[in-house]
């Protein structure tokens, strides 16, 4: 096993000669708080190619929507510290102006599906202007042409046209599921960052969504950040698994190499803790708490609830390439 050096880091998650879609590197979002400073993105680096799906698991409050928003710059007042680096195709869009990113990045080649598609629609605008709108906004579209284009959204993601002249709580769960995935689909982004997209619906209604996702994947050839705490749902969708812990990505691979054999102490509790259909063992669980993202522990973030843990990990750990393209913050792979 090997350690990586400076150099190294920039392929630390699969970066090639050629640009990806997507790059961060050493990227850090801090909050200001009453109680002190969180160190929500910690420090991150990865990198996503084109009709990829990266997979973002984790607990909780380690980090996952934070590092959404700061990919995207959707960003709160109290912001205490935003640095790194954030390539779009090749080009830094860090040192961009809020304006230029908002007129060329967002919703034009990045775009969201947020946690709870009712918080996310407007219950006084019907749901075709709400779709519409992005196009009104960043394509400088006409009402008629952006609801042409809205209908074909809507139809991608299996939801009937006359949809679009109904409120959002005159649909179910699962629909207005579908209209916030057509919303962000409308100006045909290259990358959609999908936040918890099956979260509080019900199991038939969680793969229909899914199988609209893996559809809209292979036939328009997207790419997509998918953040969950539901494993099985991500497996689904995966090419690529990062998993985070208090604000640090901890374990890095394919999804094939990951699912069968998670490597980090922590991904390992993680998929200890899944039930399986056709497998007959116990259930295991993480002991303890995550840290505080204010005052994070020396060394390693995981050692004080890791069964693994030795003198070595009084130290922060480095990335440690495993088993060739695979990499895992832990001592234990030195």
């Amino acid at each position: 096993m090997r350690e990586k050096t400076e150099v190294q880091n920039k392929a630390e998650t699969g970066l090639e000669l050629t640009s990806p879609l997507l790059r961060v590197e050493d990227l850090r979002l801090y909050f200001r708080t009453t109680q002190g400073v969180v160190q929500a993105v910690d420090r991150i680096s990865f990198a996503l190619e084109r009709n990829q799906a990266l997979a973002i698991l984790g607990e909780s409050g380690c980090g996952k929507t934070s590092l959404a928003r700061a990919i995207l710059r959707l960003l709160p007042r109290n912001v205490h510290t935003y640095t790194g680096r954030i390539e779009i195709d090749g080009v830094d869009v860090m040192p961009w102006s809020e304006e230029r990113f908002r007129r060329e990045v967002r919703w034009t080649k990045i775009s969201m599906v947020s946690q709870a598609a009712m918080n996310s629609l407007n219950p006084v605008l019907r749901v075709g202007d709400q779709i519409a709108e992005p196009l009104i906004i960043h394509k400088n579209m006409d009402r008629k042409s952006a609801w042409a284009r809205a209908r074909e959204a809507v139809q991608l993601v299996g939801v009937p046209v006359d949809f679009l002249q109904r409120y959002a709580f005159e649909l179910s769960g699962g629909m207005r599921q579908r209209a916030v995935i057509a919303m962000a689909l409308v100006t045909n982004p290259d990358l959609i960052i999908l936040d918890e997209p099956t979260s509080a619906l019900d199991v038939l209604t969680q793969a229909n969504i899914m199988n609209v996702l893996k559809n809209i994947k292979k036939d328009l050839q997207k790419s997509y950040i998918l953040i969950t705490h539901d494993i099985a749902t991500s497996s689904e969708l995966a090419d690529q698994v990062a998993i985070m812990y208090a604000g640090q990505i901890v374990e890095w691979g394919s999804a094939e190499d990951f699912y069968p054999n998670p490597l980090h102490p922590y991904s390992q509790k993680l998929m200890a803790s899944v039930p399986r259909l056709r497998e007959d063992r116990p259930l295991d669980f993480i002991a303890g708490r995550p840290p505080s993202l204010i005052n994070p522990p020396p060394g390693c973030r995981f050692a004080a609830r890791c069964p693994a843990k030795f003198a070595q990990c009084e130290h922060e750990p480095p990335m440690i390439e495993v088993e060739g393209r695979r990499l895992v913050k832990c001592w234990l792979y030195r």
